[in-house]
């Protein structure tokens, strides 16, 4: 699906049998269902009669439904007066998730908390293999923390985020904090990108070349803040287990400004086994008109990033470099445009050019206006084009939202897109709407769900094609424990 696709459906667009492939081992997954309850039982002991324990999360069920024409290969060699790929039988997915995120706190030792996040899936109907289906379970995260005035130490399973990437790891964090300066270092063994699973695992069936071992990850970062101005570097380096060779080794730079004038933000990684500048950004923010108006201008370099144990990094990705400008200006309380123009270049690909040279150059504009007549009702059209090398994009889409609380909405929403060459739709077009709602049923329970649809035409038949399909979801998730911030407020959640 376009950028623009809001089905509210996780995931976005049409998925391809090759999104299916990774089928991680989940034995070691298993193992931390022993060490929460492990942990859960010491701090329970630990706390005894001197502090009431205390907690705050929730406990999601969520399910998604997908009904779609795959694409197949006709022939391992196609005429040039024939197709090469068709459509394939209708499939249908249906999975479920439960999901679990709970942090506890006053566990008999000041500064002392315990966060959890558990998720379980099954796969409930259809022959579509779904992403991670046959995983039935994970800890997405598993630590435990222990703060004390400006020392942060944290124990487990968890997450880094920054402009590195979100690794995960199995390990320990040293954090020191002052009001303007914080610094911290960690450690432990790596987990495949978006997995957590332990990469030589995970990964295993999909990439032949990744080493069968272990891979561990040290890292540091420090964060300052001098008056406007504020940066961050950040250095992490992957080591094979046996110690024969690196997996990754890299560092980043993030900096903000904001003055009466407006905002520079940007950003810069580097490759450091490689010894190549990877992407980076500028982007400078200024408002205008009394601040009903805002322009944006932005410079982005951008490399696709390959681990040092994969082959793939031999095949040198293309990198490209961009420019965008982006215009919003609200002329009356009740209306907001938009519009942004985009020029991008790439990289000399590095190979043979036989017949003509290739592009190398790509542009893409887009317009969207909302109208806000109450609190309760808004109203949106917008509108994409984009010409890239061997690719086309137009894509449109209206909405229409009412909520008439902060915990109840309505969306219902309509587009249309025509994409060529690559994934393309040929010479028909796709047309496609869906319904989203949500409520607070209570003030613990709450519920999102939705439907959308899309239909694929020719332009000579009319008949349903491959991008042609039916997704369903929905949430109910309930909220456990009490939020310290919310005493008073609704006589509090106890």
């Amino acid at each position: 699906m376009p950028r623009n696709d809001r089905s509210g459906v996780p995931g976005g667009g049409p998925l391809s049998r090759k999104d299916a492939v990774v089928r991680p081992r989940v034995g070691a997954s298993w193992r931390w269902v022993g060490c929460i309850a492990a942990v859960a039982a010491l701090a329970g002991g630990a706390a005894g009669e001197a502090e009431a324990q205390k907690g705050r999360g929730w406990v999601g069920s969520s399910a998604q439904l997908v009904d779609m024409r795959p694409v197949q290969r006709v022939a391992a060699t196609c005429p040039s007066d024939a197709p090469c790929y068709t459509s394939a039988d209708q499939e249908l997915a249906v999975v479920a998730n439960q999901d679990l995120f709970f942090t506890a706190w006053g566990l008999g030792v000041q500064g002392l908390s315990a966060t959890v996040q558990l998720r379980a899936r099954q796969r409930v109907a259809g022959a579509f293999e779904w992403p991670r289906a046959d995983d039935p379970f994970d800890a997405m995260l598993a630590y435990a923390a222990l703060a004390r005035g400006e020392l942060t130490v944290r124990v487990g399973r968890q997450e880094v985020r920054s402009g590195l990437g979100f690794p995960s790891f199995d390990g320990g964090m040293v954090r020191w904090s002052r009001p303007r300066i914080r610094v911290e270092a960690y450690g432990g063994r790596s987990l495949a990108r978006g997995l957590r699973d332990p990469a030589h695992e995970a990964l295993r069936g999909l990439e032949d070349f990744l080493p069968d071992q272990s891979v561990y990850l040290v890292g540091a970062s420090a964060r300052g803040r001098i008056s406007a101005l504020s940066m961050t570097a950040r250095y992490h380096r992957e080591i094979l287990a046996d110690r024969s060779g690196l997996a990754s080794e890299r560092a980043s730079l993030d900096m903000s400004w904001s003055s009466s004038v407006g905002t520079l933000r940007g950003s810069l990684d580097y490759d450091v086994a490689r010894r190549e500048v990877g992407k980076g950004h500028l982007t400078l923010s200024r408002p205008f008109d009394g601040a009903r108006g805002m322009i944006e201008a932005s410079a982005a370099r951008y490399v696709p990033y390959f681990s040092l144990s994969t082959i793939w990094g031999l095949f040198e990705p293309v990198a490209y470099t961009e420019g965008t400008v982006r215009v919003g200006w609200a002329p009356r309380d009740a209306w907001r445009v938009e519009g942004s123009v985009g020029v991008r270049r790439y990289g000399a690909a590095g190979t043979t050019v036989v017949l003509r040279p290739l592009e190398d150059s790509g542009r893409r504009a887009g317009l969207e206006a909302t109208w806000t007549p109450g609190d309760a009702w808004s109203a949106g059209v917008s509108y994409e084009l984009e010409w890239g090398p061997g690719g086309y994009l137009s894509s449109g889409e209206t909405r229409l939202a009412w909520t008439p609380s902060d915990d109840t909405f309505v969306t219902i929403s309509a587009r249309t897109l025509q994409q060529i060459e690559q994934y393309r739709l040929g010479d028909g077009r796709a047309w496609g709407g869906g319904v989203s709602a949500g409520t607070q049923l209570t003030d613990r329970l709450s519920f999102r769900g939705g439907y959308s649809v899309l239909r694929h035409r020719y332009a000579d038949d009319g008949g349903d094609r491959p991008w042609s399909q039916n997704r369903g979801w929905s949430s109910l998730r309930v909220t456990l424990g009490e939020d310290p911030g919310l005493s008073g407020r609704r006589g509090g959640q106890r």
